[in-house]
């Protein structure tokens, strides 16, 4: 099989692409985001400050 070799190389620029996108999502998002989303389950329907991006 012809150009076999051109897979993994493929494979592990869209492995890499994935975890910087990824990194650069969660800095871009901020910490004060997921400490509301951590905190979430802890917290009552009425006292509920989780801001979504749609907000």
């Amino acid at each position: 099989m012809e150009g076999v070799e051109l897979f993994p190389s493929i494979s592990l620029i869209l492995f890499f692409a994935f975890f910087i996108i990824l990194i650069v999502y969660l800095v871009k998002t901020g910490k004060t985001y997921w400490e509301d989303a951590a905190n979430l389950p802890l917290e009552s329907e009425e006292t509920s400050t989780f801001k979504t991006s749609d907000q």
